[in-house]
C-alpha cells in the first residue's frame, strides 16, 4: 500500500524525457511516456489540483508548490502521440 503523498516534485523524478510535468495556477498538468503492452505505447496525461497551499518564507513550516500535496483531477482514457497532445487534453479538462 503506498501512503505517500503525490507532490510536483515527485512527478519531475519520475517522468523521463517524453514527458513533462507543468505548473498552470491551482493545476499540475503531467504526461508520462507509456510501455503498455501489445502494441499500446504512447504519453499518458492526468490532471492534478493542489490539496496544500504553499507556505511562503524559510524554515520547517514553508513549503513550496513542488512539495504542495496533489490530488489527482482527471486521467485520459488513451494514450496521445506524444507529451504535447497529452498536455492539450490536460488543458482542457483543467475545469
Amino acid at each position: 500500500m503506498n501512503n505517500e503523498k503525490t507532490t510536483m516534485e515527485q512527478l519531475q523524478m519520475a517522468t523521463d524525457s517524453y514527458g513533462t510535468v507543468i505548473a498552470y495556477g491551482d493545476f499540475v498538468l503531467a504526461s508520462a511516456y507509456r510501455h503498455l503492452g501489445k502494441g499500446r505505447i504512447g504519453n499518458d496525461a492526468r490532471v492534478y489540483k493542489l490539496a496544500q497551499q504553499p507556505i511562503p518564507g524559510w524554515g520547517p513550516d514553508a513549503r513550496g508548490v513542488i512539495e504542495c500535496e496533489l490530488a489527482l483531477v482527471a486521467e485520459a482514457d488513451e494514450l496521445f502521440a506524444d507529451a504535447g497532445h497529452a498536455i492539450a487534453w490536460a488543458f482542457a479538462h483543467t475545469n
